[in-house]
């Protein structure tokens, strides 16, 4: 038996209770056997703790949001690693925090994990062409762009991204807006991050790992078989 892949399925077994980093960490044990979770899911909590002072002063959800993607980029100092997008290191958490670099997927889910420490809720969404973050507040909702320095975008930077899928009519992206910030659950946000390393790993003609994320992709589509 695979201890690692039953790992795996006991974190994905329920949508109800998926934790979503800790099970998006747990896909780096394909290329890092040795990963030590425990010491990982720690730092991270220390990440959060020190923002948690932080936010303690403010009180306007917006402002809090704001404060977390200065403390996100500015003081962690994570970023989009726009230079080298393909390695399959900026899809694994452990090393999206040794390095500070990831792809908008990778960075989305450790930055929601901060938020949701910090009392600030935060789902994913899969745009287009780019993994964002929404943020549900009392006067609306906020998205915000992980990898451009954790953003907030306004709806006309939405819209004008969206004008490739309209024909380039701005009208149409407009129509079009609300559909695309829907909110996307856990395990397809897992499924989004394995479809990425597998064609990474298909492209660079690495066997034993695309067949690690097959696996792993399968127990996703069915944890109980």
């Amino acid at each position: 038996m695979d201890a690692t892949l039953e790992y795996w399925r006991a974190l994905v077994r329920s949508d109800e209770s998926l934790p979503l980093f800790e099970a998006a960490l747990a896909i780096a044990q394909d290329a890092y056997p040795d990963l030590p979770m425990a010491e990982l899911l720690a730092r991270v909590d220390g990440f959060a703790l020190t923002l948690k002072r932080r936010l303690d002063a403010l009180h306007q959800p917006a402002a809090r949001v704001e404060a977390l993607g200065e403390h996100f980029a500015d003081q962690l100092g994570f970023r989009g690693n726009a230079n080298d997008y393909y390695d399959p290191d900026n899809s694994y958490l452990n090393r999206v925090i040794e390095r500070r670099l990831g792809i908008p997927i990778s960075l989305s889910v450790l930055y929601i994990e901060i938020a949701e420490q910090v009392g600030l809720p935060a789902s994913g969404v899969g745009f287009p062409g780019h993994f964002l973050v929404r943020h549900d507040l009392p006067d609306g909702a906020l998205v915000v762009d992980v990898f451009a320095g954790a953003r907030v975008l306004s709806q006309e930077e939405l819209e004008y991204r969206l004008l490739p899928y309209a024909a380039g009519d701005r009208g149409q992206a407009s129509r079009l807006l609300p559909a695309q910030l829907a909110v996307a659950a856990p395990r397809a946000i897992l499924a989004r991050m394995l479809r990425n390393l597998r064609a990474i790993h298909a492209e660079r003609g690495d066997a034993p790992r695309l067949a690690a994320v097959e696996r792993r992709l399968a127990v996703l589509a069915d944890p109980l078989r």
